[in-house]
């Protein structure tokens, strides 16, 4: 039997999961309850500060690369989790006091935090692991983050199981989301290594760690990856591929009531693991070539991505964002079901496509310097993407719209990650 080595790619990439599993993890299952709590009066205010903390997430990540060799992956991630509990905080304060300085000032911190978190994380998944099992690394880091957000979401489903209003989140949730943060940043802060200081399952080093390089010249390398044209062909990939959270939020605090809401959101959480799981096989097997794998991938996920939108365009025609449905949908309601039947296919395509980026990334054959500057790059332009839709919703744009608008990003990303594929992905 293998020991186990906190050292190990395994380990690291195990460790880094439970960091994004219960930083962004607890992000996704407050934003699945609906922001600030879902109150339709404090939407606008919640989703000003996710815009702010988006754009500046935006800037954070591009030049993520940079700050994560000069401080490596503990300190970068410790500090990205501590933003999130103080982001968190701030929505519990917002929801108390109706006060808006807060949430604001901490959608720019935790801007610059989530740049860390995700930049320590994907740099970790694809830099630490093999052809054979990026797939798997990635899945493990996503089953992680879904685990963490289903862990943060069973609380609520039990707290507001007899509650079929809108009304906001109870105190007893922000409180655990904050302590499990905290937790979590510690942990990240004493078991993550540098790269050189990991090894892989043969006992070799995983990768070399480049710590002479200046401030400046770290700047000038990660700038750089901006004038390549592999990276200019993902931008369409990149940049939908955190739109459905928004929406998905909006439009659930929108229509149904708290309890419905826990429910789809934990049930969503759910299903993702085993397809995530499936999407890994598809990836990994070994008796296809990277070019068969990565289209086989695409179309494993495109396919019910492109029918859940179309689904979402359909449904939202009849919405008034104006005027939300005097009683909202409960889960005991008969349209409720067809509710939860797209919420999930919504969800799972959705974030599977977050799986399937950053494979194809690892699948151009990049040097391992330039590779966490690709990731940062990744991870700003889903900030950017995500910032737009969070600006979109707070200008209340119709339904309809935003779900089309949506549809046509992804599949314009869809082509493009079909022509890297067929013509550019390294065998």
């Amino acid at each position: 039997m293998r020991s186990f080595s906190l050292a190990s790619a395994a380990s690291q990439n195990f460790v880094a999961g439970l960091g994004i599993a219960f930083s962004a993890g607890v992000f996704v299952s407050l934003n699945l309850l609906g922001a600030g709590g879902g109150r339709p009066e404090s939407a606008h205010v919640i989703q000003s500060a996710n815009a702010i903390l988006s754009s500046v997430w935006f800037l954070s990540a591009c030049v993520g690369g940079t700050y994560l060799t000069l401080l490596g992956p503990a300190v970068t991630m410790c500090f990205g989790i501590c933003t999130y509990a103080v982001y968190v905080g701030s929505l519990w304060y917002y929801e108390a006091t109706g006060r808006q300085e807060f949430p604001l000032a901490a959608g720019a911190i935790v801007g610059v935090g989530a740049g860390a978190v995700f930049i320590t994380s994907g740099y970790i998944q694809v830099a630490y692991s093999s052809d054979e099992n990026k797939g798997k690394f990635i899945a493990i880091q996503n089953t992680l983050q879904a685990t963490g957000s289903i862990a943060c979401s069973i609380f609520p489903v039990i707290l507001n199981r007899h509650n079929v209003s809108r009304a906001g989140v109870p105190i007893p949730v922000y409180i655990m989301y904050i302590t499990v943060m905290l937790a979590a940043a510690a942990l990240a802060l004493l078991a993550l290594r540098r790269p050189n200081e990991v090894t892989c399952g043969n006992g070799a080093v995983t990768s070399e760690w480049n710590g002479k390089r200046s401030r400046q010249q770290e700047l000038a390398e990660n700038l750089a990856v901006f004038k390549e044209w592999k990276l200019l062909c993902l931008l369409p990939a990149f940049l939908p591929a955190g739109s459905f959270l928004i929406y998905l939020g909006s439009v659930n605090a929108f229509q149904n009531s708290l309890r419905a809401r826990s429910l789809l959101s934990f049930i969503a959480l759910v299903v993702q693991i085993p397809f995530g799981h499936i999407l890994h096989v598809i990836l990994d097997r070994p008796a296809w070539s990277r070019r068969k794998r990565g289209l086989a991938g695409l179309a494993f996920v495109g396919v019910p991505l492109s029918v859940a939108w179309l689904w979402e365009v359909i449904r939202t025609r009849g919405f008034d964002r104006s005027a939300p449905p005097p009683r909202p949908v409960d889960w005991s309601d008969s349209e409720y079901g067809p509710i939860m039947v797209l919420f999930v296919l919504n969800w799972t395509a959705s974030i599977l496509w977050q799986y399937l980026v950053p494979w194809f990334i690892g699948a151009l054959g990049l040097p391992s310097e330039k590779l966490s500057h690709y990731m940062g790059v990744q991870r700003g332009f889903l900030a950017a993407g995500e910032a737009i839709c969070f600006g979109a919703d707070a200008a209340r744009i119709p339904y309809v719209a935003f779900s089309g608008a949506i549809f046509g990003f992804y599949a314009a990303a869809i082509g493009a990650l079909a022509y890297m594929c067929t013509f550019h992905v390294a065998e």
